[in-house]
């Protein structure tokens, strides 16, 4: 089973992440091929990408089982959070407008992709939490930088630090997610809204993302770096493998 699912029409490229039996957590290969599929949709000239997850789950995070596993979990997250990072710097770098479907679960990681995309369209049942804190990590992904600037410092501590659960009414509210919907009326809100959007001038969504860039995530490809040294160093230390071990025995 491939862990992505990729499919074009009309100029909209949607990229599914497919790993429904684990909630669409980000192991080694996923993030590959999710990289390799961001790239050919930027390539094929999409005025659209959307990213969105199988199983009705956007993403759980980093798949813990491999970081479990791993004989050196250090260098492995600072390999995986390497490529994740090159993907977040070309979802903000595309000319294309990229939509994040949520549904079920947006957790660790999987908040940083979301944020890092233009839209997001979430399920009234979809929570968020930042969960690093709960296996003693900083985050990756762009959660550090996106989620403080979004939200503000204070309300990105709390979110850090109580590794609280986010619904989908207070997100937004902070201005995490566009649009809430019922489950059923998810496909046809998507539909709608790559509709309008396409009925726009698209040749100005460049220079649009570049401003936003520059105003919102200035020094983003810098702090991509320093997350991804400190979750490393921290995913390298015995202590890692010890909050982990606790992690799945309270599961």
């Amino acid at each position: 089973m491939s862990v992505i699912l990729e499919s074009s029409e009309n100029g909209t490229y949607t990229i599914t992440l497919n790993r429904p039996d684990k909630k669409n957590s980000m192991n080694s290969e996923l993030l590959v091929h999710l990289h390799k599929s961001l790239q050919k949709a930027d390539n094929s000239g999409a005025q659209v990408i959307v990213v969105r997850g199988s199983g009705k789950a956007f993403c759980a995070g980093g798949d813990l089982i491999e970081f479990k596993e791993s004989k050196d979990p250090g260098s492995r997250i600072d390999t995986m959070a390497g490529v994740l990072h090159e993907s977040i710097k070309l979802i903000r770098g595309t000319s294309a407008v990229v939509i994040a479907v949520l549904e079920g679960v947006a957790v660790g990681a999987g908040i940083g992709l979301s944020l890092a995309c233009d839209l997001s369209i979430a399920t009234k049942n979809t929570i968020m939490n930042m969960g690093y804190r709960r296996i003693g990590l900083t985050p990756d992904g762009g959660g550090s930088i996106l989620l403080s600037r979004l939200a503000g410092a204070k309300r990105f501590n709390e979110f850090y630090l109580l590794s609280r659960n986010i619904n989908m009414t207070e997100a937004k509210e902070l201005g995490l997610v566009n649009f809430v919907v019922e489950e059923d009326t998810l496909d046809g809100k998507l539909t709608d809204l790559i509709k309008e959007i396409k009925t726009l001038p698209m040749e100005t969504i460049k220079y649009f993302k570049d401003l936003v860039n520059a105003s919102l995530f200035s020094g983003l490809d810098n702090h991509l770096d320093k997350e991804r040294f400190y979750v490393s160093e921290l995913a390298g230390k015995p202590l890692f493998k010890e909050r982990l071990t606790e992690f799945f025995s309270r599961r």
